[in-house]
């Protein structure tokens, strides 16, 4: 009788805490948005219980949206924490505990080609919520560890050339299959720029660090890509989303040693490197080196090297080299180069050379070399610029400068060169070059095949329609005089030198001087030319100097003989501690009358007349 009180007894406790349990109680929540506290509260006061949870595992601030009537109290928190939490009753308190270890089991099979029988090796078998993946043997063989998560689950066999096939597998036990995949049907290719379609395992540092393995797997998966919030990495495939990691665009991205991603919506850093294939926003950092396989847009810094395959807009910069295979806007600056196949809208600065494959409508500075295929803007080096094509704007170079057609202004140490039309100035310390000359020439050497402009320097050739003449004559001071004139008749230079054929009143002369030409009719011209020259007395502490103005009259004889004359008037500077030396000139102009114009100046009319050639 005892033992048949306790067993009814038992039964009746068990009943009644059967019916008291609070994970069976009805409730009715209905929030958009509100705060995990403020709906456990509401539940916990309409089901008459309390919550207990650690906050550290429950984010309680965190936004919910329930809407639901007349549903279980574990139902509820079924729905709000997905499976991530396990419930247990203490009187009238709910516990909200971590929940326990998942289990995991096993599918493994054969891969074979569904039209010869044959296995497949390197086909990629993966579960595309888990974010898990395999790859067959060599003999075809596969084995795949899965989360007991759902009841039925689907894997997905892909292999580059080969059409994507599903299996279905009822989940919770080990299990074997077999699969056959069908090539893909052959299609027309059409001729295409293969560089368009260039992969980050394509490239050097690619191969380098990715293994054949994960290079086949993105090929294979080449059509999968999916978004998480966040990854983790020590290395590619080892990492919170494992070896589908290199398939997952990610909002923030960290990177032990290396990642291998599919793309960036945020923040991403590594120690080392970091591995795209798709587009990369907003800001990538790296310890050695930055590979983005589309478009950049954002910042992106690296130890030694970025490389993006496609466009970028933003700052990129590194400790060696940036390169991008498209077209950029921003500032790019590199250690020792940048390279740059597109267009570029912005600026490059690097300390060795900056070279840009199409244009440049910006700045580009090197501390060796610039190069383009266009500029309109500016270019500044420490040895080189050079533009293939046309240039607008403005080219500084140590030592030289090369451009097609040229407006703008262009200097060099050494010499610039524009095969084609210069509009604008060309200066240099020796010699400067253009096929045709609209602008300004200043420099030692100035030459133009043909010219509309000015050319200012010691010689200067234009080859087509140019001035150049040998002129000899003779002047009020001294005997003999050779002056050599070239430019164009807008503006011509003149080099002279002249000398007394009287050894008991010697004089040197040497000086230069500009002109210009005015065409009277096919025989007939007049010139107007300034000359400063330096005469020598016998002391060069006290050189006489010269200042000549003089119309010039010009008869063409023949050919290329010109007889010419004409009047002039000199200004001439001389120091009043100068005293006569034995054999030279006492003073200037000599037997003709000169008037003070000053202690040290004088001034007088004289003339000079010759024959020149050419």
């Amino acid at each position: 009788m005892k033992q048949l009180f306790l067993f009814v007894s038992l039964l009746l406790i068990v009943h009644g805490s059967h019916a008291q349990s609070i994970l069976n109680k009805t409730v009715s929540v209905n929030v958009t948005r509100q705060p995990l506290a403020t709906v456990l509260d509401n539940i916990s006061s309409e089901g008459n219980f309390h919550f207990s949870y650690i906050k550290d595992f429950i984010r309680d601030d965190s936004l919910v949206t329930v809407n639901v009537s007349h549903k279980t109290v574990k139902q509820i928190l079924d729905m709000i924490f997905q499976g991530s939490c396990q419930y247990k009753e203490i009187g009238n308190q709910l516990i909200l505990q971590r929940a326990g270890k998942e289990k995991w089991y096993s599918v493994s099979g054969y891969i074979t080609d569904a039209i010869t029988g044959r296995p497949v090796s390197n086909v990629t078998i993966y579960e595309r919520m888990q974010l898990i993946s395999t790859m067959t043997n060599e003999q075809g063989f596969f084995r795949i560890r899965l989360r007991e998560r759902d009841q039925i689950t689907a894997l997905t066999v892909s292999k580059d050339l080969y059409k994507d096939t599903a299996m279905i597998i009822i989940s919770g036990h080990d299990q074997e299959m077999k699969a056959s995949i069908k090539p893909s049907n052959p299609i027309m290719l059409s001729i295409v720029d293969v560089s368009q379609y260039s992969h980050v395992e394509q490239t050097l540092l690619g191969r380098l660090f990715l293994s054949s393995r994960q290079r086949v797997r993105s090929l294979n998966l080449s059509e999968f890509f999916t978004k998480q919030p966040y990854q983790y990495s020590i290395v590619p495939s080892l990492g919170t989303h494992g070896k589908l990691g290199s398939q997952v665009i990610n909002k923030a991205s960290l990177n032990m040693i290396g990642g291998y991603t599919a793309g960036l919506h945020g923040v991403e850093m590594a120690g080392i490197f970091n591995i795209d294939q798709k587009d990369v926003k907003y800001v990538q950092v790296a310890g050695a080196f930055n590979i983005v396989g589309g478009k950049f847009e954002g910042v992106q810094f690296a130890g030694l090297h970025n490389h993006v395959l496609d466009s970028m807009k933003g700052l990129q910069a590194s400790g060696i080299s940036n390169v991008i295979r498209g077209s950029f806007e921003g500032v790019q600056l590199g250690g020792i180069v940048n390279h740059i196949k597109g267009t570029i809208v912005g600026m490059q600065a690097a300390a060795v050379a900056n070279l840009s494959e199409d244009s440049v409508q910006g700045a580009q500075f090197g501390g060796i070399i610039n190069q383009t295929k266009y500029l309109n803007g500016f270019q500044a080096a420490g040895i080189g610029n050079l533009v293939t094509g046309n240039t607008e704007g403005v080219q500084l170079a140590g030592i030289v400068n090369y451009t097609e057609g040229f407006k703008g202004f262009h200097a060099a140490g050494i010499g610039n060169i524009a095969t084609g039309t210069v509009e604008g100035l060309q200066a240099s310390g020796i010699f400067n070059y253009a096929k045709k000359l609209k602008g300004v020439q200043v420099g030692v050497v100035n030459i133009a095949d043909s010219s509309d402009g000015y050319s200012i320097g010691l010689f200067n050739l234009v080859m087509k329609n140019g001035y150049h003449r040998l002129d000899v004559y003779s002047d009020e001071t001294l005997d003999i005089n050779l002056a050599w004139k070239s430019g164009n008749r807008k503006l011509y230079t003149i080099l002279m030198v002249g000398t007394s054929l009287n050894n008991n009143e010697k004089a040197y002369s040497f000086g230069f001087g500009m002109g210009h030409s005015f065409r009277l009719n096919q025989k007939m011209s007049i010139e107007a030319e300034f000359i400063s020259q330096s005469v020598y007395l016998g002391d060069w502490k006290y050189p006489e100097s010269l200042n000549r103005f003089q119309p010039v009259l010009n008869i063409k004889l023949a050919k290329n003989v010109t007889l010419f004359a004409g009047p002039c008037f000199t200004i001439s500077y001389h120091d009043a501690a100068a005293t006569p030396v034995a054999g030279y000139k006492a003073a200037l102009p000599g037997r003709y009358n000169a008037f003070k114009m000053g202690d040290n100046v004088s001034g007088w009319f004289g003339w000079h007349a010759g024959i020149g050639f050419f």
